[in-house]
């Protein structure tokens, strides 16, 4: 009995090693693209440890091919302008660490209710000859509406921005 005692008490450690409540180690994949994801679901791959109190490292995978590992920092929310204007709760940001002068933008964040976006109403993309019948010009705010896009996680893969969603502890 005293023997199981350690093996009980290391695999307890290793299952918690994350702080409570940290919700970036794991394993997050492209959305939908419904919910603000990539062309394809899964085409994005994130892996996020953490490396050391309060240090993240952060690998982007794009169809399986590693693209970039990173060093993350958790940094304000204001390190991410997509977090503008979102709902209501919880949010948390991991930015890129300057080595200088601290955190520069954000490459991944959580975010309890997901995010506003403006978007271009449907009905124009379905049907362009609209926007001249009604007298739209581009930028018009007439032409946008806000979309709620609920994924709880978001990240900046290479030149884009997707929602993401956890798949692995």
């Amino acid at each position: 009995m005293r023997s199981a005692i350690p093996i009980c008490f290391a695999a307890l450690v290793s299952a918690c090693s994350a702080p409570d409540g940290d919700p970036f180690p794991g394993v997050f994949e492209s959305e939908t693209r419904e919910n603000f994801g990539s062309g394809t679901p899964g085409e994005w791959r994130i892996e996020v440890v953490s490396s050391s109190q309060g240090k993240y490292t952060a690998t982007l995978y794009y169809n399986d091919m590693p693209r970039e590992v990173t060093e993350l920092v958790p940094c304000s929310e204001d390190k991410e302008d997509y977090l503008r204007g979102r709902p209501a709760g919880r949010a948390q940001v991991l930015c890129y660490e300057d080595r200088i002068g601290g955190a520069l933008h954000g490459f991944i964040s959580y975010v309890e209710n997901g995010i506003y976006v403006p978007a271009v109403r449907r009905k124009y993309i379905d049907n362009p000859a609209l926007v001249e019948q009604e007298g739209l010009k581009p930028g018009d705010p007439g032409l946008f509406e806000v979309r709620h896009h609920r994924a709880k996680y978001y990240a900046h893969a290479e030149w884009f921005f997707y929602g993401f969603r956890k798949v692995e502890r």
